[in-house]
């Protein structure tokens, strides 16, 4: 199940990269567009400075000349030098004087606006109600009768000095010429330049809107809100002149009452990182089915793995049963065949006492051979009741020594290394002598009878009991014999073997709450450890016998 883990582990942390880097892309994208709007305003306002500049510059002039020669009506010097300041000004459609009664005087396009009254002209009026009044430049106008058609913003200046009224002379600069200039900047579908008044009215834009000139927008958040606040700006709208989420960036004309509007569609600003954006989703929902394949593919595979396993465990369970069955069974054959030969010489000689008193004996040893294999197999069955009591392991060795020395035999030198201190342990005194004769008898069957034991104790590092370590210069076992070394009834010793030796000590450990670890390998002698719980951790001295089996 690990890899699975890991491959779930692996698609979260890249939904998490994944998503950590779409939310920054669109924050950048964001940031991106607000400086490609603050840069674009920056330039239209700077471009439409220039240009009025030029076109009040050109009012100075056209305004000293005529204060020097104050040319009759319809001058045609003067009219001459109002055509050469029209031709360096591309922008305005036409250059001319309104005298103090609000009639055209002099003209560009003379004759067509001779004789033309302009004094309801709102900029015009404007010097008649403010004497302070120098310069300005109006909101768009449509033109009146005796004017070309279109939409004309007016920059005008008063002619004179003094306080009195003399008269203004005006150019009548084109929103036209904004208009194709905005379209050379190739905007983005959706993008919007404009150039207003500062009272609100639209004085050019980009894409076209002819219907829309000299409209008021004093409701759009850049007049209600944002302008009396900053004379620059830029912010972000989702309503207005233009349906959409937008960046706006906003900026007013230096010595102009204009204001600079550039405003551009969020759609278009976020175009790229919606591309990117789309493509890391596939990817991801590519990367998503594919795991969902994977998950499904390793689930299907544990089950077939669980569904082998358990299959083998039921196989091996009637293995075991097969070899424990077939073990016991030829073991008692072996039994009933001896006292069946016995009681048979018995029969055959009854009045022969020696005879008899021999096949009695023998049938007798067959008999206690058989009470024996039964009382191993109890105890491996954990059936047989135990005697539970706290001992000294040390002390149990030093009384053992001359049994286990004797069982060991002549040739076969068993050393004792005796840890001091070690903590109290609980065991069965009999079945522990029991497991030690199993081992010792093992390691000397392993040396063919020739070499050296080791009984070693130390203090267990772990479970605050202690060890004892049986050691042998035998041969070593296999890895497949030490897998097998505590099966029932699997023995090397062929015939002479019952295989229940070390299950037995294996059982009797188990039922104690103890451990038992082989560590073993070929030409490198053989190590079994038996690991004993502490006394003290059961809270008694002598802990209550284990209950004896039920009889049925």
């Amino acid at each position: 199940m690990k890899p699975l883990w890991l491959l779930v582990a692996g698609w979260l942390a890249a939904a998490a990269i994944v998503a950590a880097l779409v939310v920054d892309g669109r924050s950048k994208a964001l940031e991106r567009g607000h400086r490609s709007a603050e840069a674009l305003a920056q330039i239209v306002e700077e471009h439409s400075a220039r240009t009025f500049q030029s076109v009040s510059l050109a009012l100075s002039v056209v305004a000293d000349a005529w204060e020097l020669s104050q040319p009759p009506k319809n001058d045609a010097g003067f009219r001459e030098l109002l055509r050469e300041r029209l031709q360096d000004l591309p922008y305005v459609r036409a250059l001319f004087v309104i005298g103090p009664d609000g009639f055209v005087i002099h003209d560009t396009d003379f004759p067509r606006r001779s004789g033309v009254s302009l004094a309801g002209r709102p900029y015009f009026r404007r010097y008649l109600d403010d004497a302070r009044l120098q310069r300005e430049v109006s909101a768009p106008f449509s033109s009146g009768p005796g004017e070309p058609s279109g939409w004309s913003v007016a920059v005008t200046e008063r002619l004179g000095r003094s306080g009195e009224m003399q008269g203004v002379v005006v150019a009548a600069v084109q929103p036209a010429y904004f208009e194709a200039l905005y379209r050379k900047l190739e905007l983005s579908e959706g993008d919007v330049i404009a150039l207003f008044h500062q009272d609100g009215s639209l004085i050019a834009r980009h894409p076209p809107g002819e219907e829309e000139i000299g409209k008021p927008f004093r409701e759009l958040p850049l007049f209600s809100q944002h302008l009396p606040r900053a004379p620059n700006g830029t912010f972000a709208t989702g309503s207005g002149m233009f349906p959409g989420e937008r960046i706006v960036s906003y900026r007013t004309v230096e010595g102009m009452p204009l204001v600079a509007r550039v405003s551009l569609s969020q759609r278009a600003v976020l175009a790229e990182w919606r591309r990117t954006a789309g493509a890391a989703v596939i990817a991801m929902a590519a990367l998503t089915l594919l795991l969902g394949g994977l998950l499904v593919q390793q689930i299907r595979r544990n089950r077939s793995r669980e569904s082998v396993r358990a299959q083998r465990v039921q196989a091996d369970k009637l293995e075991a049963m097969g070899q424990l069955t077939g073990g016991i069974a030829h073991d008692f054959a072996n039994l009933l065949s001896l006292i069946l030969m016995n009681l048979e010489l018995i029969q055959r000689q009854p009045a022969d006492a020696e005879q008899t008193r021999r096949a009695a004996a023998a049938a007798r040893r067959a008999v206690d051979r058989g009470s024996e294999l039964i009382r191993r197999l109890l105890a491996f069955a954990r059936r047989q009741p135990l005697e539970l009591k706290a001992a000294d392991l040390n002390a149990l060795l030093a009384e053992a020594h001359p049994l286990i020395a004797q069982a060991a035999g002549a040739r076969i030198e068993l050393v004792l290394q005796l840890a001091p201190d070690l903590p109290t342990v609980l065991l069965d005194e009999t079945q522990f002598e029991v497991a030690l004769l199993n081992l010792v008898v093992n390691a000397r069957d392993a040396m063919a009878g020739r070499g050296r034991i080791v009984l070693r104790t130390y203090a267990a590092p772990d479970s605050g009991g202690a060890c004892l370590t049986v050691e042998d210069e035998g041969p070593g076992m296999s890895g497949e014999t030490r897998r097998r070394a505590l099966e029932p009834f699997f023995t090397t010793k062929g015939e002479a073997g019952t295989g229940l030796g070390l299950a037995q000590v294996y059982g009797f450990l188990q039922q104690i709450g103890g451990s038992l670890e082989i560590d073993s390998a070929p030409g490198k002698g053989t190590r079994v450890h038996l690991g004993f719980p502490r006394a003290a951790k059961l809270g008694a001295s002598r802990a209550p016998a284990a209950p004896a089996p039920k009889r049925s």
